[in-house]
């Protein structure tokens, strides 16, 4: 029978927990009936005509005479009023075991607080408990209405359990309150039936969604391990004003959204507009601990957006202590305290689960539980579905400390991306992403703006042009980890894993297989790939080195792809990069030939030019022609890392052609510097400061021949931009070449600064006017020896078939004419380049733009050094030969001292190459002589070889300039010499090559020898007459005593005076007489 008994009491009960209930009456407070609530429970409504209502319980409340005579009381809702005194008192002090009325109007026999409908004042705590029932009063059933009546009395009720324990719990999702429970109800809303049972600690707070809740208690069994262990019911609650609930609704300053509830749900919401407004996604009850046993659905759309953007919506919570959804059984550990994913939910079955999409239909980013900060996530659409489920079972446990708050708050955030950006995946895409060189030849690529799925690879095509190749530097890149706590396996793999590959990793269709393509790197983990970093300190006053080689990636080839895979999406593990691409113009070297030859190739083997590129015609009666250009890669530049940049683009024609270039446009990159035409020689020159130079660099455009090996003829400069065409048609050599130079970039410029573009034309001598080629070839034009002279006549003689133009007058001298050579350089040499020096001279005098104005001809005679022909010399050559003003010339190195003659010379440093530019008749001349600073027929003696020597070391000299000269130049006819010094008659007068000081002391040794000879032979003619006198004594010895006497004192006396003196009247007598006192013997 007592079994039967206690059957019945608990269908009893059940049914009571779910249509039945009792309240207690108030005057001034109305009944009315909201769904789910048992019928006879009263809410407050404001409403003044009262309503009794009969108590169908069988503990009832207060009796039906007290009733009746509070019907005259004057208490307020949230207050009871004694039987006798007319006291009133908290409703809370209504059967709590003490006399509060003296009276114990307020302590009735068999009183209990349940089934009660209780009311407060704003401000003030109440307490209730609930006292362990008898065994015998099993099934235990207990309602508690808890209303907000408005004003004074509040609009929320706030629920906290200080001491609860009911039944026992023992599962989250199935039979998990065997022995008892407590539920909560909402006014208005459906019922959740979800159930808390067992035993709680720490701080639990319940704040209702509406005015009125409704809390049952329900106790099966006791424990049968003891007394009181499975039920203590301790509760304080307060009602409160909504302006006071900031962390739900915001404040005055900023209020928030939580979005329009959707009709018939319990917690279902819509949230709109949010561009323009606060929205938050907060759970049920939040900051309280959440209802059991529901499901809800947060739907935000953004219906509006930008034209050409598309909008994309992110939930996210900064704050740590705003999320805790229940995952685990555990107690709270902080160091536990973590996001939690997917499967790890499963354990309580409280999750929130993300779509991205309007439905449960569209792909999952994220399932998470647990607590801890939530970073954005991101869907790809303008509509987003959050889903928030719990458990039907619990036990109400909230961790410490209490700050962190159970439940959860997400902030709503809009974000508009450009509709053609890269910035999401599109419908129907599989996260792949091609960027081509077609449609921007650099830019910047980040990862997508939104969040990525779990299992999701993503991959970057780049391609490239032909002739391009691929640049990517990574200005950052950061893949969040997954926390050792969160108990995700990564051991075997990577959550996110970034490859890079050298080519189009595409499966190829008709092969199935992937084309050859390269791992340039693979980053997992706490690997990363190079980074150019330091470009993020880049503003616009600020510039940054560019990224260099070692801190990029760049393909072979046109394609390059990167690869990303995402193990566990990017919602909880953003996954951040930001790289910059660019599609550079493949080119090795900027150094190119154009040749005429008809099977050479117009461009150097390791490059391509394009449409810049020459090409020979296949035909031989047609000119050669193309284009020819600046380099376009970006790593010839500053902004590719290099400073400094120098092309050089040679044209090589036939010996019978002649080459001919035009600019048509060219940009210096603002260097400070101007071209113009420089009227001495009708050339274009360039026009710039030195310290420009060192300061800010340099950049132009030159052209120069080579007539001659190791001979470099600058022809033209620009270094100013050229918008209008250039056309330099006076090059006479067949190679020659164009140099494009550029110092001391800055980071930012490159191509699109700096750049040039060319035509040239191979065109046949003559081919263009009835003029005539000059007939000397360019060797024949390269003169050496001891001197020579290069003469200009004008009008030009009529040509005669088979007559050189060059003709060698003496066998050591050069003497040449040009007749058809005119603006031909002429190369002279000296004869031995080891010891000899040149010597030129020219009648004129030098020319500048100063003093242009004062020469009177057209005409001009350019002179360079060989070996520098920058350093140019220009004579305007008035008068001719025979004119008094003359210009000299010594080749380098002759002014160098002693200490620098151990200086290794240049090749061609003591040439010369001489032009003479003929705009008018005329007959101008240029000569010149071998010198050395010594005798050419002296060995090297010494170190010192540029020392003069004495005067016998250097017996053929010019005493003007200080020079020797060969001896065959000696007394040849020829003044060679500025003074004529070795032309004179007095160095002349022995045509042998012997001095005049010579001859003398010949003719003087000779002399004496003649006079020794002489003297010997009179000796011995006077030995042999005096023998003959001996026989002749008488008359002998007389006649030579008169004539020694005589001779001796008349010496050196005239005839006439003799002839008087002695007598001697005939010629024969003073024949006579002198033959015997003038002889010697």
């Amino acid at each position: 029978m007592l079994m039967c008994r206690r059957l019945l009491l608990i269908a009893a009960a059940i049914a009571a927990s779910i249509g039945a209930g009792s309240t207690s009456y108030h005057p001034g407070i109305s009944s009315s009936d909201y769904s789910g609530y048992p019928s006879g429970y009263a809410v407050y409504s404001g409403a003044t005509s009262p309503e009794s209502s009969s108590s169908s319980s069988s503990t009832s409340g207060p009796t039906s005479e007290l009733e009746a005579s509070n019907t005259e009381s004057l208490c307020r809702p949230s207050e009871f009023l004694c039987s006798t005194t007319g006291h009133c008192i908290a409703q809370d002090k209504y059967c709590d075991g003490e006399n509060d009325c003296d009276d114990k109007s307020d302590e009735p026999r068999y009183c209990t607080p349940c089934n009660r409908t209780l009311y407060g004042d704003v401000g003030r705590t109440y307490r209730v408990e609930i006292r362990r029932p008898r065994e015998d009063r099993l099934p235990f059933l207990c309602h508690l209405n808890f209303t907000a009546a408005g004003s004074d009395l509040g609009d929320l009720v706030q629920l906290t359990f200080d001491t609860f324990t009911v039944g026992r719990f023992l599962s989250f999702t199935s039979e998990g309150c065997p022995d008892g429970f407590m539920t909560i109800r909402e006014e208005g809303r459906p019922a959740t039936g979800g159930q808390w049972c067992g035993s709680a600690w720490g701080y639990t707070v319940y704040y209702s969604e509406t005015p009125s809740i409704n809390l049952t208690l329900y106790l099966l069994r006791l424990s049968e391990q003891g007394i009181g262990y499975n039920f203590d019911f301790k509760l304080s609650y307060k009602f409160l004003r909504r302006s006071e609930a900031h962390l739900r609704y915001g404040n005055s300053s900023m209020s928030t959204w939580r979005g329009e509830l959707v009709n018939g749900t319990y917690c279902d919401r819509v949230l709109t507009k949010c561009d323009t407004r606060a929205c938050r996604l907060q759970s049920p009850n939040y900051p309280g601990v959440y209802p059991r046993n529901v499901t809800c659905y947060y739907r935000v759309e953004q219906n509006r957006a930008p034209v050409g953007h598309r909008a994309l919506l992110a939930v996210s919570q900064r704050n740590s202590h705003k999320i805790h959804i229940k995952d685990q059984v555990v107690k709270y550990d902080r160091s536990q305290r973590v996001l939690r994913v997917w499967d790890q939910c499963n354990v309580v079955q409280d999750y929130l689960t993300v779509y991205d999409g309007g439905s449960t239909s569209d792909r999952v980013l994220v399932r998470l539980c647990g607590g801890d900060a939530v970073p954005d996530i991101i869907s790809s659409h303008n509509t987003m579905l959050l889903e928030f489920h719990t458990s039907p079972y619990d036990n109400p446990f909230h961790p410490v400390p209490l700050s962190f708050l159970p439940g959860f708050e997400l902030e709503v955030q809009v974000i508009f991306v450009d509709e053609k950006s890269r910035s999401f995946v599109k419908e129907n895409d599989n996260c792949d992403f091609y960027i081509s060189g077609d449609e921007n030849s650099s830019g910047i690529l980040e990862n997508p703006k939104h969040s990525l799925p779990p299992n999701t690879t993503c991959r970057y095509h780049f391609q490239g042009k032909l002739n391009e190749i691929v640049w990517l530097s990574f200005v950052k890149y950061y893949a969040a980890s997954v926390e050792a706590a969160a108990s995700i396996d990564t051991a075997a793999d990577c959550n996110a894993k970034l490859l890079i590959w050298d080519g189009d990793i595409t499966v190829d269709k008709l092969t199935f297989s992937r084309k050859n393509v390269t791992l340039m790197g693979q980053f997992c983990k706490d690997d990363i790939p190079r980074l150019c970093d330091h470009s993020l300190l880049r503003n616009s006053s600020r510039h940054t080195r560019p990224c260099s080689l070692t801190e990029s990636y760049v393909s072979t080839g046109r394609d390059l792809t990167l690869e990303h895979i995402l193990r566990q999406g990017s919602a909880l593990y953003p996954i951040s990069f930001v790289l910059r691409y660019e599609f550079v113009h493949e080119a090795i070297s900027c150094n190119h030939v154009f040749t005429s030859a008809p099977s050479a190739s117009s461009t150097s083997s390791t490059s391509s030019l394009s449409s810049a590129s020459a090409s020979s015609s296949s035909s031989s009666s047609s000119s050669n022609a193309g284009k020819f250009a600046s380099p376009k890669n970006v790593f010839f530049y500053g902004r590719g890392g290099a400073q400094n940049l120098s092309c050089v683009y040679r044209f090589e024609a036939e010996s019978d052609h002649k080459i001919e270039l035009s600019f048509v446009r060219a940009s210096f990159g603002g260097k400070s510097c101007a071209s113009y035409v420089d009227p001495l020689v009708n050339r274009w020159t360039c026009d710039r400061r030195m310290a420009d130079i060192k300061k800010f660099g340099m950049a132009d455009l030159v052209v120069a021949e080579y007539p001659w090996e190791g001979v470099e003829l600058v022809r033209d400069c620009l270094c100013s931009n050229v918008s209008e065409r250039i056309v330099v048609r006076t090059l006479t050599s067949n190679v020659v070449e164009v140099r494009f130079t550029i110092t001391l970039m800055n980071v930012t410029q490159d191509y699109r600064d700096f750049f040039f573009e060319g035509e040239y034309r191979f065109v046949p001598v003559g081919a263009e006017s009835n003029e005539h080629g000059c007939s000397t070839r360019l060797e024949e034009r390269r003169l050496h020896g001891t001197s020579g002279e290069i003469s200009l006549r004008s009008p030009l003689p009529r040509v005669i078939p088979g007559l050189a133009a060059v003709e060698e007058i003496l066998t050591n001298t050069e003497d040449l004419t040009a007749t058809q050579c005119v603006n031909e350089p002429w190369l002279i040499e000296p004869e031995d380049a080891r010891i000899n020096f040149l010597y030129l001279r020219t009648a004129g005098y030098g020319i500048t733009l100063d003093n242009v104005e004062e020469c009177t001809t057209l005409n001009r005679i350019v002179i360079y050094s060989a070996a520098n022909t920058k350093e140019r010399s220009v004579i305007c050559p008035e008068g001719g030969v025979d004119t008094a003003r003359t210009v000299d010339f010594f080749s380098g190195g002759w002014n160098y001292s002693a200490v620098n003659a151990s200086v290794t010379m240049a090749q061609h440093s003591r040439s010369f190459v001489v032009e003479f530019l003929q705009r008018e008749p005329g007959f101008y001349a240029v000569t010149w002589i071998a010198i050395s600073k010594r005798s050419p027929t002296v060995s090297n003696v010494g170190a010192n070889a540029f020392a003069i020597l004495p005067a016998e070391d250097c017996p053929y000299k010019c005493p003007e300039i200080q020079a020797c000269i060969s001896s065959v130049l000696w007394c040849d006819g020829v003044r060679h010499c500025p003074s004529g010094f070795d032309e004179e008659e007095a160095n002349c007068s022995y045509r042998f090559g012997v001095t005049l000081l010579y001859v003398a002391v010949g003719a003087g040794v000779l002399g004496i020898f003649l006079i020794l000879l002489l003297a010997t032979g009179c000796l011995k003619y006077c030995l042999y007459r005096h023998k003959a006198r001996k026989k002749k004594k008488n008359v002998a010895l007389n006649v030579n005593h008169l004539h020694v006497n005589h001779t001796h004192h008349n010496n050196g006396l005239t005839g006439s005076r003799l002839s008087g003196r002695y007598n001697l009247t005939t010629p024969q007598e003073m024949y006579l007489e002198n033959y015997g006192k003038d002889s010697i013997c």
